[in-house]
C-alpha cells in the first residue's frame, strides 16, 4: 500500500492478531495515531501517546498508549521522530526530547568505546617495541649464545673458514682497540673470516662476527674494516638478531610473552636459529648500529671516518654493478648492500655525529701494518685455491 508524508512502514501487535506481528502502515493526522493493514485498522490519540526506542541498536521506535495497554506499533523509520506532530504537541514533543539525548548519550558511549578499543590496541603497538627490547634483556645470555653458536655452525658447513693462525692474530690485533671500550660482560666475542669475494660482514647473537675476506681485501685502511666491524658489534650489543626472531612472533605472543613466562621463549629461538641467516635487520636496526658503532669508534680513539668511506664506497659498488649487470649473478658482491642499505639518509646522519663529535681530529693511528695483513691474507687465499685439486671422476668397473 502507497505511503503518504503522513505515514510510515510499520509494524504492530494487537490482542485481535494473537501473537503474531502484523504488517502495515502508520498514519500520524488529525491527532491520531493509525495504523492500517490487510487485517484492519486501530488508532489511538497523539495525547499521553508513550513514544520509547527499542529493538537491536535502538533501531525501532515504538507507539504505545496507556489506554491501551496490549497494543504496541513500531517503525523502523526514524524520520516519523521529524514529524510535525511532535513539534505541534507538547507530550510528543518532550518524549522526542527525551528520545535525542538517549541517542545522543549512546553515540558518545559508542565513540567513547570505540576510542578505548583503538587507543588500547595503538598504545600496545606502540609499546611493541620496547616490550621486544625488554624480553630480549631477559633472554639469558647462554641462551643468545647458544643461539648463535647453533647458526654459525651452519655457516662454518655451507663456507670455507680462514683458520690461519697468523691471519686470526693481526685481525684480533686489528680489532682489539675498538674491542676494548665494547661491553663483554654478557657474551665473548669470536671474531671469523670467511673465504668469500663477496663484500660481506655479518653478526650473530652470542658474539660470532664474520668478515668475508672480500671485504678485507676491498677496504682501503684499516680505520674502514673497523667501521664495518663496530657496526656489526654493535648489532651483538643492541640484540637485533634476537628482537629481530621475537618481533617476527607477532603482537599477540609478543604481549602474552611479556606478562608471562620468558622461558617459552627457549623453543622458538632454538627453531628459528636458521632465520638468521637471512634476517635483514630494519632500517631502525641500521639506524641504531650506525650510531652506537660510530660511539664505540670515537670512544676508542678510532677514526670514525672509515665508517663512512666505506658505506659510500659500497654505494658507488653497488651503482656500477647496477649497471653492468643489473640481474645477474654478480650481484652476489652486494650482499652486504642488501643487509646493510647504504642510504643518503643514514650516511648524512654519520655526518652529523662527525661534525657534533668533541674529538673531529687527533684520532688513534691503527697499530697494525694494514697492506702486509691484507697481503698475508691474500697469500693464504691462494694456498687455499691452488690446493684444491678437481675430483676425478670415477671409472665404472668392468662386468
Amino acid at each position: 500500500m502507497p505511503v503518504s508524508i503522513n505515514s510510515f512502514e510499520a509494524g504492530a501487535f494487537h490482542p485481535d492478531y494473537g501473537n503474531r506481528r502484523v504488517a502495515g502502515t502508520l498514519t500520524l493526522d488529525g491527532g491520531m495515531a493509525t495504523f492500517t493493514s490487510d487485517e484492519g485498522l486501530f488508532a489511538f490519540p497523539l495525547t499521553d501517546l508513550q513514544i520509547n526506542l527499542g529493538g537491536a541498536s535502538d533501531r525501532l521506535v515504538f507507539f504505545e498508549h496507556a489506554n491501551f495497554p496490549k497494543v504496541s506499533v513500531f517503525t523502523t523509520d526514524q524520520r516519523v521522530l521529524e514529524h510535525p506532530a511532535f513539534a505541534q504537541n507538547s507530550t510528543l514533543a518532550r518524549a522526542r526530547a527525551r528520545i535525542r539525548r538517549r541517542q545522543f548519550v549512546a553515540r558518545c558511549v559508542t565513540v567513547g568505546i570505540l576510542a578505548l578499543i583503538v587507543g588500547t590496541v595503538a598504545g600496545v603497538w606502540l609499546a611493541k617495541d620496547p616490550m621486544v627490547k625488554a624480553l630480549a634483556s631477559q633472554v639469558p645470555a647462554e641462551w643468545e649464545v647458544k643461539l648463535g653458536d647453533t647458526a654459525f655452525q651452519q655457516v662454518s658447513v655451507r663456507h670455507k673458514l680462514i683458520t690461519d693462525a697468523a691471519v686470526q692474530k693481526q685481525l684480533e690485533q686489528l680489532a682489539q682497540p675498538l674491542l676494548a671500550v665494547v661491553p663483554q660482560d654478557r657474551y665473548p666475542f669470536k671474531l671469523h673470516i670467511i673465504e668469500d669475494a663477496s663484500l660481506n660482514a655479518f653478526a650473530l647473537p652470542g658474539g660470532n662476527v664474520a668478515i668475508h675476506s672480500g671485504l678485507l681485501l676491498t677496504a682501503d685502511s684499516p680505520e674502514e674494516v673497523l667501521g664495518v666491524l663496530g657496526h656489526e658489534l654493535s648489532h651483538v650489543t643492541k640484540q637485533h638478531g634476537l628482537r629481530g626472531i621475537v618481533q617476527s612472533l607477532g603482537l599477540y605472543a609478543v604481549v602474552t610473552t611479556f606478562f608471562g613466562d620468558v622461558s617459552g621463549l627457549a623453543a622458538i629461538l632454538v627453531n628459528n636459529a636458521p632465520f638468521l641467516l637471512t634476517q635483514k635487520f630494519s632500517r631502525d636496526f641500521e639506524r641504531e648500529a650506525d650510531e652506537q658503532g660510530f660511539r664505540y669508534l670515537e670512544a676508542a680513539k678510532l677514526d670514525p671516518r672509515g665508517m663512512i668511506s666505506f658505506f659510500e664506497k659500497m654505494r658507488r659498488e653497488e651503482e656500477k654493478l647496477r649497471e653492468k649487470l643489473p640481474g645477474g649473478d654478480m650481484l652476489d658482491t652486494l650482499d652486504f648492500l642488501s643487509t646493510h642499505p647504504t642510504t643518503p639518509e643514514r650516511m648524512a646522519r654519520l655526518e652529523q655525529l662527525l661534525a657534533k663529535s668533541p674529538r673531529k681530529d687527533g684520532f688513534t693511528k691503527v697499530d697494525l701494518d694494514f697492506k702486509a695483513f691484507q697481503k698475508a691474507l691474500r697469500a693464504k687465499l691462494s694456498q687455499s685455491e691452488s690446493g684444491q685439486r678437481p675430483e676425478k671422476k670415477k671409472t665404472k668397473p668392468a662386468e
